[in-house]
């Protein structure tokens, strides 16, 4: 029997605080990209979310069927990369992700380990478990799968208050809080999974506006990463009446200007802008965001201030 073609994966919930209830267990959430693993007699095969196939990025992984009792199954997890202090970075497995080239990939299969962090299992042995409970799954999964350096099983804890401490504590991007008895909903965002996020922080270098009504809207934001200006996103929220009007003077009196970025910014269609001006590198925002997203973007992200600060020293790291 052959395995059920790709599928997206169940999606959580955001809450703004964690929560312990006897009914629910908490677990890290993994700075990666999420990942199903479908294995069976003729190999293994990944996907992500967007039922992308991500085989060939991921050489290494062909040894989980090593690693398994069962003649089929269905994992879901999330690969990450380690970066600076041997914590998770989404740069990294960035760069895992989205290479291509066969030299490439095998050159950063040795620049860059990675892991893949599992914490369900959808099927096996040609039968689906997904209406089962979640305490079920964990234990077909914990027998059928012997971890290893490459394939690790992701531990359940009783509070998520603590372990969301910790996670602060650590830098760490939040925790994910799961319902027992809950079921696996496929491809559907459901509240038996909820995540809560460690929102982050970091510095970037404004290298334009975008503007509306004549009035600065939003800024092009970037970091630096092998001394080129990668483009990171824009961001309107957090920008107030008095930093609106001392950016708009001050970009009306400069002169039309090469814009600085690696790449041209991909925007939106100008519906929420009237016009785009660019500039010299010179002004540094700290921003709070919630996560990268799979293009390499700020997801969320907010102004907090501007800041003195040498454009050059805002660096993209891991």
């Amino acid at each position: 029997m052959s395995l059920p073609q790709p599928f997206e994966p169940m999606a959580l919930f955001m809450v703004d605080k964690p929560f312990d209830d006897p009914n629910c267990i908490a677990q890290i959430k993994w700075d990666g990209v999420r990942m199903l693993a479908y294995l069976d007699a003729t190999g293994l095969r990944l996907f992500n979310r967007r039922k992308n196939e991500r085989t060939e990025q991921y050489p290494e992984l062909q040894d989980l069927k090593g690693q398994v009792k069962a003649r089929s199954l269905i994992l879901d997890g999330e690969i990450v990369a380690l970066g600076q202090g041997s914590k998770p970075t989404f740069t990294n497995i960035l760069k895992r992700d989205l290479a291509t080239r066969t030299d490439k990939i095998r050159l950063l299969t040795r620049q860059i380990p990675i892991y893949f962090m599992v914490f369900d299992l959808l099927y096996a042995d040609d039968r689906w478990l997904v209406e089962e409970p979640l305490t079920t799954r964990q234990e077909r999964l914990f027998d059928m799968i012997q971890p290893s350096e490459q394939v690790r099983l992701v531990e359940n804890h009783a509070s998520a208050v603590h372990l969301y401490q910790v996670m602060q504590e650590q830098g760490m991007e939040g925790i994910v809080i799961k319902e027992k008895m809950g079921r696996y909903h496929i491809g559907a965002r459901h509240r038996t999974w909820i995540k809560v996020k460690n929102f982050r922080t970091l510095f970037a270098v404004v290298g334009g506006v975008t503007l509306r009504g004549g009035q600065v809207n939003a800024l092009l934001l970037g970091v630096y990463q092998e001394g080129r200006l990668i483009y990171i996103g824009k961001a309107g929220s957090g920008l107030n009446h008095e930093m609106i009007v001392a950016l708009t003077s001050f970009v009306r009196q400069l002169p039309k200007q090469a814009q600085p970025f690696a790449h041209r910014p991909k925007l939106p269609s100008a519906t929420a802008y009237d016009e785009i001006v660019f500039f010299p590198p010179q002004l540094v925002v700290e921003v709070q965001f919630m996560e990268w997203t799979n293009d390499m973007t700020l997801r969320a992200p907010t102004i907090q201030g501007f800041c003195e600060r040498d454009p050059k020293t805002c660096e993209l790291h891991g």
